[in-house]
């Protein structure tokens, strides 16, 4: 099995690229600057060497809050890079296995689990992007018949995802009060939203599964099935702390929009076997006496 993995310098890419080479893939891994989506010579050259069996693309501007900052580069790298790499996957390996990953930022608010069937509306820049990326893969496997799955993944976390993602960011600075011995205060964005966290390393795993098996459908929700209260989940990390701890809102962290509720239906890879559902208090305990051990070591 030969596996190109776009983007693997990433968060998710390398949790993705230990977990495929555990099942005994080639993997080839590649990231900017060697590979830019947007340089289609340089596509053309990966494909022709690797000659894979499957093609992820990981390659995003993945933060919602960087897409409002940036919206056309957002349309570029996560869309016209989509387009990029399916121009060259149906040159130079049509029957190479696809998998493109969205988000649950695709889908129109409402206040029950999203299903896959369920409206797409999106209400920021990344999640138009990604409503985008999938009609393209529509119409590749229209016009080329070719293999390509898509994912719309809810929230993931884990050990090295970047602070200007709400959870990392509670568990640095608890953990940076926490080292200090001091009481401290902590700054936040909005604590009311719910939303599907799940653990990096069950969705990486859910990954693999949707390439290596045969596929009922075409797109899958990758999720917990379990909305939790930011805010809730604040306090359970404030929680693995010894010292007194304080919340403040940071004005510069609150998105323009920002849905109260999303939880994903998983029923589809439940029924597949494929979800592992390690609880988010877990990971969150795994990253915080990770940030503690770093600091020790410092």
């Amino acid at each position: 099995m030969n596996t190109v993995v776009i983007g693997a310098k990433g968060f998710v890419g390398g949790y993705l690229v230990k977990e495929l080479a555990s099942a005994g893939h080639e993997v080839t891994a590649v990231d900017i600057p060697e590979v830019n989506l947007l340089d289609r010579e340089c596509i053309d050259g990966l494909l022709q060497n690797a000659k894979p069996d499957y093609v992820v693309n990981l390659a995003a501007i993945s933060s919602v809050g960087a897409s409002w900052k940036d919206p056309a580069s957002t349309i570029q790298v996560n869309v016209v890079g989509t387009i990029n790499l399916l121009d060259a996957i149906a040159t130079h390996c049509p029957k190479a296995k696809t998998l493109l990953i969205g988000s649950a930022e695709e889908y129109a608010q409402q206040d029950s689990p999203l299903k896959e069937c369920c409206d797409r509306e999106a209400s920021n820049p990344y999640g138009i992007s990604k409503i985008a990326q999938e009609n393209f893969a529509e119409l590749y496997r229209k016009k080329y018949g070719m293999k390509i799955i898509c994912t719309r993944s809810f929230n993931h976390t884990g050990v090295g995802q970047r602070s200007s993602f709400a959870l990392p960011s509670f568990v640095q600075q608890v953990a940076a009060i926490e080292k200090s011995g001091q009481p401290g205060v902590i700054k936040v964005g909005n604590l009311s939203a719910w939303r599907d966290f799940s653990d990096v390393r069950d969705v990486v795993h859910v990954y693999r599964m949707l390439l290596e098996k045969e596929n009922k459908y075409e797109v899958y929700n990758v999720g917990s099935g379990i909305a939790h209260k930011v805010g809730d989940l604040l306090q359970a990390i404030i929680g693995f702390a010894s010292v007194s701890i304080s919340v403040e809102q940071d004005p510069e962290k609150m998105r323009p929009v920002d849905i109260p509720y999303q939880c994903c239906d998983n029923s589809r890879i439940v029924e597949c076997g494929y979800w592992n559902g390690t609880k988010i208090e877990e990971t969150l305990k795994w990253m915080f006496d990770h940030e503690i051990g770093a600091k020790n070591c410092n």
